[in-house]
C-alpha cells in the first residue's frame, strides 16, 4: 500500500474512532441542556387509612439519577403528623436530590404509583432538590378481626370474661346467641331471658359476665367490630357458653289427705274473742342481695411477632400467645426492570408490617440481551452495543498506536 493510501486509511480510521467515542461520552458532558432529569417517580405501597399506622406506609423512588432524602405527611394545617391516620386529608411531601451531574428540569411532572393525578412537583432554582407533594382524604376501611373470643366452661353463679381484638374498628358491641340461633340479643335486651345476668365492658374489646343463670348454657358470645363511620362491620368467631353445677329443683311433697270424723254431739258454741283495738305487726325479713367479689378485668396489650413465614401477637400483661398465621403481602415496586436488568418489588405485610423483597422480570416490548455483558463486566447504566463500541474503539485506538510504532521502522528499513 502507498504511502498516501495509508496515511488515507490512517485519517478515516482516526475519524470513525473520534466519532464513536463521542457517541460513548455521557449526557451531561455534551450540550448545556443535558443531564437533566425529566420526571420524578415515586412508589407509595398505602394511601392513608384512618387508625393505620404511619410506620406501614413506605415511600420508595424509581426515578433515574435521584434519590429520596426524606418523606412525611402534614395534616390539612400543614402540620407534620405522626402514630396513626385520623379522618380528613393528609399530604404526602417527599424531597429528592438529583445524582451528581444532573439536574431537575422546571416544570416537571410527578408520578405515584405510575398515576400524576394531583401529583405536584417543585423544583430549587439551582435545579438539585425537588419536592413532590399530593393531597389524600384518608379511607374508612371495614375492620378486621384479629382476635376471637374463646369458648367457657363456668359454673352457675359464678363469672366469666372474653377477649376479642381487630384493626380498623373505632368501636365494639358484644351480641349473645340463643342455642337454637335466634334472635340475637344485646346485653341490654337479655333481662327477660337471662334473669339476674350482669356484666361490664360491654362497649369494650373485653366482656365480663357476672352471676351467670341455668338459661345462659348453650348460649354463644360474638364480638361485632364497627368501622369508623358505624357503618360497616365484621363480627368475630362466637364462643360457646357452658355452665355446669346447676342445682337440681327440690321435689314438691306429696300430702295425703284425711278424711274428717264428724261428731255426734254439737260441740259448745265457742265465746267470741273481743277483737284487740291494735292488732300487732309481724316484721317482714327482707334479704340482702349476696354480693360476689369479682376480681379487676385485665387490660391486654397486644403486639405483634413475626418470622419469615407468619405472624402471632401475644399479651404482654398475661403472656397470652395467638395462632401463627400467614402474612398477607401487598407489594409495591421498588425500583423498575429494564432490559438490561431485573426491578425489585417489596412486600409489606398488611397485618404485622413484615417486609420482603423479590426480583421484578423486565415485561416491556423490547428483548433483553442475551450477553449480558454490563453485568458481566460491573458496569451499569451501559447496554452491551455501547460496551462493543467501547471494545471496538479501544481496538481501532491499539492499532493507531502500533501502527505509529512500526512506521518508524519499516522507513529506516
Amino acid at each position: 500500500m502507498s504511502r498516501g493510501r495509508k496515511s488515507l486509511a490512517m485519517a478515516l480510521l482516526s475519524l470513525c474512532l473520534c466519532l464513536v467515542l463521542l457517541c460513548l461520552v455521557p449526557a451531561q458532558a455534551c450540550a448545556a441542556g443535558a443531564g437533566v432529569i425529566d420526571r420524578v417517580l415515586c412508589s407509595l405501597n398505602y394511601e392513608p387509612v384512618v387508625m393505620m399506622e404511619l410506620q406501614y406506609v413506605n415511600v420508595s423512588t424509581s426515578s433515574a439519577h435521584a434519590t429520596i432524602t426524606s418523606a412525611w405527611w402534614t395534616d390539612a394545617s400543614g402540620v407534620a403528623v405522626s402514630g396513626q391516620f385520623g379522618k380528613g386529608n393528609y399530604t404526602l411531601n417527599v424531597n429528592y436530590a438529583a445524582n451528581p451531574g444532573y439536574v431537575f428540569g422546571q416544570g416537571i411532572p410527578g408520578y405515584i404509583n405510575n398515576k400524576g393525578d394531583g401529583v405536584t412537583v417543585t423544583v430549587s432554582a439551582d435545579g438539585s432538590a425537588a419536592t413532590l407533594q399530593k393531597t389524600y382524604q384518608a379511607m374508612i376501611w371495614t375492620p378486621t378481626s384479629i382476635k376471637d373470643p374463646t369458648s367457657a366452661t363456668v359454673e352457675f353463679g359464678g363469672w366469666t370474661s372474653f377477649a376479642a381484638s381487630s384493626m380498623y374498628a373505632e368501636s365494639h358491641e358484644w351480641i349473645l346467641v340463643p342455642p337454637e340461633g335466634a334472635p340475637n340479643y344485646d346485653l341490654s335486651s337479655t333481662g327477660g331471658v337471662l334473669p339476674g345476668l350482669t356484666w361490664s365492658g360491654e362497649n369494650t374489646e373485653r366482656l365480663v359476665l357476672h352471676n351467670i343463670p341455668a338459661e345462659l348454657n348453650g348460649w354463644k358470645v360474638i364480638c361485632r367490630h364497627w368501622s369508623v363511620d358505624h357503618v360497616n362491620y365484621a363480627d368475630s368467631r362466637p364462643a360457646t357458653i357452658t355452665v355446669t353445677n346447676i342445682p337440681t329443683p327440690e321435689p314438691t311433697a306429696n300430702i295425703t289427705p284425711v278424711p274428717l270424723t264428724v261428731p255426734t254431739e254439737t260441740p259448745a258454741p265457742t265465746p267470741e274473742m273481743p277483737a284487740s283495738p291494735e292488732e300487732e305487726t309481724v316484721p317482714t325479713l327482707v334479704q340482702e342481695p349476696v354480693v360476689t367479689a369479682v376480681p379487676d378485668a385485665h387490660k391486654h396489650s397486644y403486639s405483634w411477632h413475626s418470622d419469615a413465614d407468619s405472624h402471632w401477637w401475644t399479651c404482654a400483661g398475661c403472656d397470652e400467645v395467638g395462632q401463627k398465621e400467614s402474612h398477607l403481602y401487598v407489594w409495591h415496586e421498588t425500583y423498575a426492570a429494564t432490559p438490561e436488568r431485573d426491578g425489585e418489588e417489596t412486600g409489606v405485610c398488611s397485618v404485622c408490617g413484615y417486609s420482603i423483597t423479590r426480583p421484578l422480570p423486565y415485561e416491556g416490548s423490547g428483548t433483553r440481551s442475551a450477553l449480558g455483558l454490563g453485568e458481566k463486566l460491573g458496569i451499569d447504566g451501559l447496554s452491551d452495543v455501547q460496551i462493543l463500541l467501547i471494545g471496538g474503539a479501544a481496538a481501532c485506538l491499539l492499532l493507531l498506536i502500533l501502527s505509529a510504532a512500526l512506521s518508524p521502522r519499516r522507513r529506516r528499513r
